[in-house]
């Protein structure tokens, strides 16, 4: 639309310079100066309305609820929020506090403990008020023998409910510096408040960024 608007005012511009005498030919090089030059308004136009968000940006969410396996089976919504602005050549894409959506991959428990696991992937961000799909690399942790536990993907997983070992409570296993609760019955439960980091598996074209 935009550029039959300026394909428009080359046609007026080019009545205007006829009516004062001067005549430009179809085919003279005045006239394709012209439609040269709206090519390259166009194109500006057009860079300017869309950003790029690369593949491997990495986004801090923080959860909105605990997520454990015995209420959150493969396919249940997750909820969170940017725990810092997502910033794309200095400008900021998504503030703090933006809502991210996620689904659970996979959750596994009520086994013996040491086969427990539960995987979450994030796949909405809410961008100038437009739910935005994103794809993220799956992040969780799984247990292992000897009441160990060890993170899953290429993200980072942060807690802030339990404060690291000493604030973890019984029945809590530590994964680095996550607390992962011991959940009755064999269960694991990632606590509601835990960061995690986690890349973009693929990028995200923001379209007319506000």
């Amino acid at each position: 639309m935009k550029y039959f608007r300026i394909f428009g005012l080359i046609i007026v511009i080019t009545i205007s310079l006829t009516q004062l005498g001067f005549a430009v030919p179809v085919g003279s090089a005045i006239f394709h100066d012209l439609v040269n030059k709206s090519d390259s308004i166009k194109i500006k136009s057009q860079s300017k309305e869309s950003i790029n968000i690369p593949e491997g940006t990495r986004l801090m969410v923080k959860l909105d609820n605990p997520i454990n396996t015995a209420k959150d089976k493969k396919g249940s919504v997750v909820t969170a929020v940017l725990d810092i602005d997502l910033v794309v050549d200095g400008k900021v894409i998504a503030p703090q506090g933006s809502k991210v959506y996620g689904k659970v991959l996979e959750s596994r428990g009520g086994k013996i403990l040491g086969g427990q696991k539960l995987i979450v992937q994030f796949t909405d961000l809410m961008i100038s008020n437009q739910l935005t799909t994103i794809l993220t690399d799956p992040i969780g942790v799984e247990t292992g023998a000897g009441n160990t536990v060890k993170k899953i993907g290429a993200g980072a997983l942060i807690g802030s409910a339990f404060g690291g070992s000493k604030g973890a409570g019984k029945g809590a296993l530590i994964a680095g510096g996550l607390s992962i609760l011991g959940a009755r019955g064999n269960h694991i439960q990632i606590p509601a408040g835990t960061i995690a980091e986690i890349p973009l598996l693929a990028p995200v074209t923001i379209n007319n960024p506000q």
